[in-house]
């Protein structure tokens, strides 16, 4: 069986093995995935519920919340009321002054006025000159028997929750139960703060959700009567895809399957106390929409069954021949064409696999483009440092008769004590020496400029002081250790020279600037003579930029040919020039 599955395998084309496949997978997966998807739908949607549930919940206990801290609030400030701790711990004598004290005391009257979220307050105190109002009472030995108000004597001073009976009316209330002391410490009565019966409707009435509160395991508010067995509840989420505090069970509530979701949390000011909100969804409530979802799944895992065929066959058609296309690209490659084209589109496996091969042509054809551009670099900058050490010695008729001719010209000049005339044929025979021993090899930068220093004082004597020089370098240009190729400063200065100051009728300068910029060491060659015009300009940028032979002689176009031979095309010349105010020329070189 092996055999002939891996012979089917081997020897079908791609489209049909491609066909083969997806129809055996085709079915066999959307029959699978519809079943799937028919159970899937129906969990998504009870999640989907149960999502909304939470948030539903959280805003439930967010409000119950900000009602128990207006109510801590306000025990606070009874608490610490001063003038309330004096009426509650005098003696009275008669009771016109408690009448007196009672009516010039508005507080309490003022906290349920402006507190909606508050129903009563009442005080339980003990002092028997008091009289009885609609907020102090007197604590009966009934009240004090309750275990709320057990619980808030012992609890000296701390806030507690209890779910509290009026001795009056005898109904039940939420409520905040607190021990009140003078500033000695000793008590002067029992606070209990009743929350308004409408915010536990609201809460558990809240987008018509089925909800009901807890307070130390005990209900204490519930929208409708709910019964259900907590031992028999099955944990499904508590305090791991949930925010801590919150949990998801699932059990029977009044005997209907259902999933309860839990809040619970502690007070601010009572961590003793523990109140959890409750929501129940009774599941019967979302079978309905889950079935309408199995069937639509159904229906249209019978569609995509049809669907499939048809995009199979299209699918299987397209890669065939873009495999072929591929095929074919490489066969061009085997032959030794490196031609790109971009006959395989797309952005699949396939589409990257064409830009891939067009990237691999483009690399092995720069390669060997590399390899040949490279090597007729390389000759060319030989060939044309041999043109210049040719050119330099074809003027090297006798170098040691010119020496030593220069050398007795100057000792002459001393003898005859013409200091000047000496000087200058000592920067005379230092230049030509230079400039007959160049080649090839890199020069120090500071060893350019004594040459060009030389250069410049000659001119400036040949000119009678109508031209001045001046060099400015960044402190941070190291010009003993940078290196750079020979003669690249003087043909610029000569030019400077020939074609700037000579015509100048006034004195004129020379500005040779060096300094960093982007990356690259530039120098500023600058001069304010005639200018040059635009046209001639455009002509001579030209000559300079196509660096043909008739233009390689030793001046700006073969600097910056070799430049560019030697650093690369990134690195060379650029001429700015305005007639009547001068010409600059930027030499770029690498740092």
């Amino acid at each position: 069986m092996k055999n002939i599955i891996k012979e089917i395998s081997n020897n079908l084309k791609i489209r049909n093995k491609l066909i083969l496949t997806y129809l055996i997978v085709a079915i066999s997966t959307v029959s699978i995935i519809g079943i799937y998807s028919a159970n899937k739908m129906q969990k998504i949607v009870i999640n989907k519920d149960i999502e909304q549930t939470k948030s539903s919940l959280d805003i439930m206990e967010n409000t119950l919340q900000e009602s128990l801290k207006i109510a801590t609030k306000v025990s606070d400030m009874i608490y610490s009321d001063y003038e309330l701790s004096n009426i509650l711990t005098r003696k009275y004598d008669n009771y016109g002054d408690v009448v007196k004290d009672y009516s010039g005391y508005s507080n309490l009257k003022n906290y349920l006025r402006y507190y909606k979220e508050l129903y009563d307050i009442k005080i339980y105190e003990e002092n028997y000159t008091l009289l009885e109002n609609e907020y102090i009472i007197r604590a009966a030995e009934d009240v004090k028997k309750e275990e709320w108000y057990k619980n808030a004597v012992n609890d000296n001073g701390k806030i507690s929750w209890r779910f509290v009976k009026d001795p009056l009316s005898g109904a039940n209330y939420l409520s905040l139960v607190r021990e009140l002391k003078d500033q000695k410490g000793k008590m002067t009565g029992v606070l209990v703060i009743n929350m308004n019966p409408s915010i536990l409707t609201n809460v558990t009435n809240f987008d018509n959700k089925q909800g009901l509160i807890e307070l130390n395991e005990k209900i204490i508010s519930t929208q409708d009567s709910y019964e259900f067995d907590k031992k028999n509840l099955k944990v499904i989420e508590e305090n791991k895809s949930i925010s801590s505090g919150k949990s998801l069970l699932r059990g029977k509530t009044d005997g209907i399957d259902s999933y309860i979701l839990i809040n619970s949390f502690n007070t601010e000011k009572a961590s003793n106390d523990k109140f959890k909100v409750y929501i129940i969804i009774p599941l019967t409530e979302i079978t309905n929409e889950t079935n309408k979802v199995v069937l639509n799944t159904l229906k249209i895992s019978l569609a995509s069954i049809a669907l499939s065929m048809i995009i199979i066959l299209y699918f299987s058609k397209n890669i065939s021949n873009r495999i072929n296309l591929f095929r074919g690209e490489m066969h061009k490659v085997v032959t030794g064409d490196f031609n790109t084209e971009d006959n395989i589109e797309g952005n699949d496996e396939i589409g990257q696999l064409g830009e891939d091969l067009n990237i691999m042509k483009t690399s092995i054809k720069n390669l060997i483009n590399e390899v040949y551009v490279g090597k007729i670099r390389h000759e060319k900058l030989k060939r044309c440092q041999k043109d210049i050490e040719f050119k330099m010695l074809s003027s090297q008729i006798n170098p040691h008769f010119l020496y030593n001719t220069l050398e007795t010209i100057r000792m002459k000049a001393i003898c005859n004590d013409q200091k000047e005339l000496a000087d200058l044929v000592k920067k005379l025979g230092k230049l030509m020496r230079r400039n007959l021993e160049v080649s090839g090899r890199e020069v120090s930068l500071k060893s350019e400029l004594v040459l060009i220093e030389n250069y410049l004082d000659i001119q400036a004597v040949r000119f009678e002081g109508k031209v001045n020089y001046s060099l400015q370098i960044e402190n941070n240009i190291d010009v003993e250790n940078y290196k750079i190729q020979p003669l690249l400063l003087q043909p610029i200065i000569e030019n400077a020279f020939i074609h700037g100051l000579e015509n100048k009728k006034n004195k004129g300068s020379i500005t040779v600037k060096i300094y960093e910029n982007k990356n690259k060491l530039n120098i500023d060659i600058i001069d304010d003579g005639i200018g040059i015009e635009s046209e001639k300009l455009i002509k001579f940028k030209k000559r300079i930029r196509d660096m043909d032979d008739a233009n390689k002689h030793i001046g700006m176009a073969n600097v910056n040919e070799r430049i560019k031979l030697y650093y690369g095309d990134s690195y060379g010349i650029e001429i700015e020039s305005t007639v009547g105010i001068g010409t600059k020329v930027t030499l770029y070189l690498p740092i």
